[in-house]
């Protein structure tokens, strides 16, 4: 399995690259005030949120995927293999965010708390798009699962705007939150991605399903 996980983050080397000089050019942007952090961590987690899926995209198109599913590793773990992958992107974006939010505290250009509170929300976001799009890559395959991702993505912003607009969400109840005490705003932001981990391994429950019924 670690042969699998390894292979993964060696096809996407060249994309992990872009996008490590990329975290590097807008955390000096964000330092410099020309870009806001929160939109850094949430543009990082949503951009590496991707990679699996291309990753996938990469097999099918060299058939690797039907040579993987005949190893006596069992098609299970060959599954798992890519939510590991998953999982530690994910690990690797939450530890850049907290570094990062760290730095800037330090330099007296960030709120602590309120950017925790939304590396955290951009976590479980993370989490979703693997959660609910890796289970169609193996049903669909990589390319016909793709337009999903647009979907996930730009529906719920739509009719979060859509319906503030007609007033029947009311945005003035997020002020609220300022009520609230730093320790059950940062525990409870700290749940999000819990809960999107537990989503996570549904869907490998669900992918495994899928991947054990269809032939390659």
């Amino acid at each position: 399995m670690t042969g699998l996980i390894t292979k993964d983050f060696l096809v996407m080397r060249k994309m992990l690259r872009s996008y490590l000089l990329m975290i590097v050019v807008y955390i000096i942007l964000a330092y410099l005030d020309f870009f806001d952090y929160s939109f850094i961590i949430t543009f990082v987690q949503v951009a590496l949120s991707v990679l699996p899926i291309s990753a996938f995209a990469y097999d099918e198109q060299s058939k690797w995927d039907r040579y993987a599913m005949s190893l006596p590793l069992g098609r299970s773990r060959v599954v798992g293999a890519r939510y590991l992958f998953v999982l530690l992107l994910t690990l690797f974006t939450v530890a850049f965010g907290l570094a990062g939010t760290a730095l800037l505290y330090l330099a007296h250009q960030a709120d602590f708390l309120e950017m925790f509170v939304i590396l955290m929300v951009s976590s479980a976001i993370g989490l979703l798009i693997p959660t609910i799009l890796l289970p169609l890559s193996y049903k669909l395959g990589a390319e016909r699962a793709r337009p999903y991702l647009y979907a996930i993505v730009f529906i719920p912003v739509i009719a979060v705007v859509l319906l503030a607009k007609a007033g029947v969400l009311d945005m003035s109840m997020l002020k609220g939150m300022d009520l609230l005490a730093p320790t059950a705003l940062a525990g409870g932001s700290a749940l999000l991605p819990v809960a999107g981990l537990a989503l996570l391994g549904v869907s490998y429950l669900i992918s495994c399903r899928i991947a054990a019924g269809k032939e390659y």
